[in-house]
C-alpha cells in the first residue's frame, strides 16, 4: 500500500511562530516591480510599463506564450501507478485508494474545478507569479481528499512550514496560518531567489529586460527617424534653387567653424540654426519607414524566449511551411513541456507517495493526448512502436478505443532483418528462402555400361 499506512504514525506538523519572508505573493517587497497603469501606445510601450500578471497578458505574444504552455500540460493526465512485479512494468492503480488518488489527479481535485483548469492554473501562476501552488487537504485518516489551487502564502525558512495559505474553496476563500510542507505542492519557477525555494517570476525577467531593450529601441529610432547622424542639409538659397555649402562659396575658416557647430550641437537639438543660410532640407524617415523599425525590434524574439515558445507557434511566421511548425511544436514539447512535466511529477510523489512507496509507486504525466490532433504523427509513433516489437496491435487499438481482435492481435513483432553469421537463417536467405542443399554428384557408370 502507499503511505497512507506510513503517514499514519508521522510526527505532527512543528508549531512555531510564522516568519513570513515576503509579501502576501512570498516575494520580498523591495524587489517587487511596481504597478503602472497601462494606456495606449505600441507594442514596447506597452510591454515596458506592464507590472502584473493581467497587463502582460494584455499583449498578444505573451499570453499566446502562456495559454499555450498552460493548455499543453492541462491536456497530459497525472496518472497514480504501481507497478506490476510478475511483468515488471507500471499501470495506472485503478483499484481502492489508487483509484481515489486517480480521481483527484484527473478528474476532480475538489468541488470547484476540473483536473485540467487546476494545472493549467497552476501552470500560469508558476511563470506570471513566480510559484504555483496546491494545498492537499487531507482527512483523518491522512488520506489526500482534495487538491486546492492557492492564491497566496509564504515560507518559513525557520520552521519549514508554510505560512498564511490562501485558497478558494466552495465555502469562500480559507487562509490556514501554518501547512505543514508535507501538505502544500510547491511549483517554483526555473530562477529562484538565493534561498533556493522561491521562485521568480518570468514576468519580471522579461519585464525589466524588455523595458532596457525598449529605451534602447526608442533611442535608435529617434536617431533614425531624424536621418541618423546628420538631421538636416544645410544649403543656401531658396527652395526653387538649392545649392549645398561648398568651400568655393564660404571661407574655410568659416566652414570649419560651421563643421564644429554642427558637430556640437547634432545631439543636443533637434534644429540647428547657422547665419547665412537662406534654406533646410529635413531628411528624417517617414513615419511608414518608422513603424517599419519599429515593428522589425527584438520584443518579439525576447517574448518567445523568455516563455521558452518558438516563432511559429506565437503565430509570428506568417509564410512558415507546415514542417516549421511540425518541427517548432516537436521542440517545444521536447525542450519546455519535458522538463516542466519532470518538475511535477518528482513534486507530486515526493507529497503524496514519499520514499517507502518509492519503486512500488509513481506518478506519471502522460503524453499521449499531445498526438491527437495530429494523424500523422501519430501513425509514425504507432508503426515505431509495432515495427519494434513494444506495442502489440491489441495494445493500440485500446489506446484508440476500439475492441480487440483476438488472441493474435496480442502477439508482438519484431523485425529480423539482422542475423548472426553462418546461421541458418542466414543460409535460408542466401538460398532465396529455402535451405541450401549440396549439388547431387553424378553416379559413376558401372563396368560394361556407358557413360551418359
Amino acid at each position: 500500500m502507499d503511505n497512507f499506512f506510513a503517514n499514519w504514525f508521522k510526527p505532527k506538523t512543528r508549531e512555531a511562530t510564522p516568519v513570513p519572508i515576503g509579501g502576501a505573493s512570498g516575494v520580498p517587497e523591495s524587489t517587487m516591480p511596481k504597478t503602472a497603469n497601462v494606456t495606449g501606445g505600441s507594442y514596447s510601450e506597452r510591454i515596458a510599463y506592464v507590472a502584473d500578471p493581467l497587463s502582460a497578458l494584455t499583449v498578444s505574444a505573451v499570453y499566446r506564450a502562456v495559454e499555450l504552455r498552460a493548455k499543453t500540460i492541462g491536456v497530459m493526465p497525472v496518472q497514480y501507478r504501481k507497478k506490476d512485479f510478475e511483468r515488471d512494468n507500471f499501470t495506472p492503480d485503478m483499484r481502492g485508494l489508487g483509484k481515489r488518488v486517480n480521481y483527484l489527479l484527473q478528474q476532480e481535485p475538489n468541488p470547484i474545478m476540473t483536473a485540467s483548469s487546476l494545472w493549467e492554473l497552476v501552470t500560469i501562476n508558476r511563470l506570471m507569479t513566480g510559484n504555483g501552488f496546491v494545498y492537499i487537504e487531507r482527512d483523518e485518516f491522512d488520506f489526500p481528499l482534495h487538491l486546492w489551487l492557492v492564491k497566496s502564502g509564504t515560507y518559513n525558512l525557520v520552521t519549514g512550514n508554510y505560512n498564511a495559505i490562501t485558497y478558494l474553496s466552495d465555502h469562500g476563500y480559507v487562509t490556514l496560518p501554518n501547512v505543514a510542507a508535507a501538505d502544500v505542492l510547491h511549483f517554483p519557477n526555473t530562477y529562484r531567489w538565493q534561498n533556493g525555494v522561491w521562485g521568480i517570476s518570468t514576468l519580471q525577467f522579461a519585464m525589466e529586460t524588455l523595458s532596457l531593450n525598449k529605451t534602447l529601441k526608442s533611442q535608435a529610432l529617434e536617431t533614425a527617424g531624424k536621418g541618423g547622424r546628420v538631421k538636416l542639409i544645410l544649403s543656401e538659397g531658396d527652395s526653387g534653387s538649392v545649392a549645398p555649402i561648398s568651400a568655393g562659396r564660404f571661407d574655410p575658416e568659416q566652414v570649419s567653424s560651421m563643421a564644429k557647430q554642427v558637430n556640437r550641437e547634432i545631439y543636443e537639438q533637434d534644429v540647428i540654426g547657422i547665419q547665412n543660410l537662406t534654406h533646410v532640407n529635413q531628411i528624417s524617415m517617414t513615419q511608414a519607414e518608422m513603424q517599419a523599425v519599429e515593428q522589425s525590434g527584438l520584443t518579439m524574439d525576447d517574448v518567445a524566449r523568455f516563455w521558452a515558445t518558438p516563432r511559429p507557434l506565437l503565430m509570428l511566421d506568417t509564410n512558415s511551411h507546415y514542417n516549421d511548425y511540425q518541427n517548432a511544436t516537436m521542440e517545444f514539447h521536447t525542450r519546455t513541456i519535458l522538463p516542466d512535466t519532470k518538475d511535477m511529477e518528482k513534486e507530486i510523489f515526493r507529497k503524496l507517495i514519499g520514499y517507502k512507496d518509492y519503486g512500488v509507486r509513481d506518478i506519471h504525466i502522460c503524453e499521449k493526448p499531445l498526438l491527437a490532433m495530429d494523424p500523422e504523427r501519430k501513425a509514425k509513433y504507432y508503426e515505431s512502436m509495432l515495427r519494434t516489437g513494444i506495442m502489440t496491435v491489441n495494445e493500440m487499438r485500446r489506446e484508440e478505443d476500439m475492441p480487440s481482435v483476438g488472441e493474435k492481435g496480442d502477439v508482438p513483432y519484431v523485425l529480423t532483418n539482422l542475423a548472426e553469421l553462418g546461421s541458418a537463417k542466414l543460409r535460408d536467405v542466401a538460398g532465396g528462402g529455402r535451405p541450401t542443399e549440396q549439388p547431387q554428384q553424378p553416379t559413376p557408370p558401372k563396368e560394361g555400361e556407358e557413360s551418359a
